[in-house]
């Protein structure tokens, strides 16, 4: 009796843990994505910024020359660029930890089982760690 109370207890532990990661990996994923959002508005608006400089330039002189003020506009966007792809990496790095701790997706070893999620579960496992179906 004490073994089937102790697999009870060790399951509920494991599916609370399971639930806390999911939780606070889908908060940060979310606050890294309203930061990938204010990035991307911050580079539409420097490169309608430079749209319009390179318009002024062209209608004053008849000619675009890259000066140093076109080429600080280059750079700022670049810098909004990395930070987009920055930002998109942190968010596989989250995604890559949760599936470590809950279950990665991949191929099953001969003992253990695959979900129709794609988790992979503990051959003991009766129910999916990340979705709760049956496997």
């Amino acid at each position: 009796m004490a073994g089937i109370f102790e697999k009870v207890v060790g399951s509920v532990n494991k599916g609370v843990a399971t639930v806390g990661t999911s939780s606070k990996a889908m908060i940060e994923k979310a606050q890294i994505k309203t930061m990938i959002s204010n990035l991307e508005s911050e580079r539409k608006e420097l490169a309608e910024l430079l749209g319009m400089k390179i318009c002024e330039k062209h209608i004053q002189t008849g000619e675009i020359s890259i000066d140093k003020e076109i080429e600080n506009f280059v750079v700022e966007i670049g810098k909004r660029v990395n930070g987009i792809a920055e930002k998109q990496a942190e968010i596989k790095r989250i995604d890559d930890s949760v599936n470590q701790i809950i279950g990665s997706k991949g191929n099953a070893t001969d003992t253990e089982k695959t979900c129709t999620c794609g988790n992979i579960a503990p051959p003991d496992a009766k129910f999916c760690a990340k979705c709760g179906n049956s496997v």
